[in-house]
Formats: C-alpha cells, structure tokens, sequence
C-alpha cells in the first residue's frame, strides 16, 4: 500500500469523492488529515475551478487534504483520471498529520 495526499476534488465531500469509495477500481482507505509541512501556492482555476498544487515550496500556504491508503490498482486509476504525469505529478512531500485514524 502506498500513502497519498489529496487536496482537491477527491476529498470527502467534493465531487470526485466517489472514486475513493469504488472498490471495483482498488483500495483506497482512509487514514487522516493533514496539511503540507511547506508552504506551496495553491491555484483553483480554469472552467471547473480544478484546485491545482504548483511545485513551488516555500511559496503560498501550508496546503490542507487527506491521507490515503492506496493499493497498486487505485493507485493506477488514480494517476490515469488525474492526467499523470501530464496534467498532475505525483510528488513526494512531508505532511503534517493533524488527525490520524489509521494503523
């Protein structure tokens, strides 16, 4: 299982919620809240207000989201509906964990 952040759409409660909960795509299990230990510049553009994380650290704010367990499977959907690498880039970054309902 690999660890993801998510700071957009994904999150409960937003629109794309849903693909985290479809188990026919992998395994992605709750784990907690967090923010970035770095400041990044969040920018919520375009026609659909899409939340985009630029790669900028030391700019902008301490960016909050959820932590994620994910298996392979959901980790590939999760690069393919993401537009990764084109679109997105998983990065790995430092989280501060504020709330930790995980193993």
């Amino acid at each position: 299982m690999a660890r993801v952040f998510v700071y957009g759409t994904l999150k409960q409660g937003q629109p794309n919620y849903g693909h985290m909960l479809n188990t026919a795509k992998g395994i992605a299990k709750f784990q907690g809240r967090g923010r970035t230990m770095e400041r990044y510049p969040l920018v919520i553009a375009g026609k659909y207000n899409i939340p985009y994380m630029l790669n900028m650290p030391g700019t902008g704010h301490h960016v909050a989201g959820e932590i994620y367990a994910v298996d392979e499977q959901m980790l590939q959907f999760l690069d393919e509906f993401e537009g990764c690498p084109d679109m997105y880039q998983r990065t790995p970054m430092s989280i501060e964990v504020l709330e930790w309902e995980g193993k």
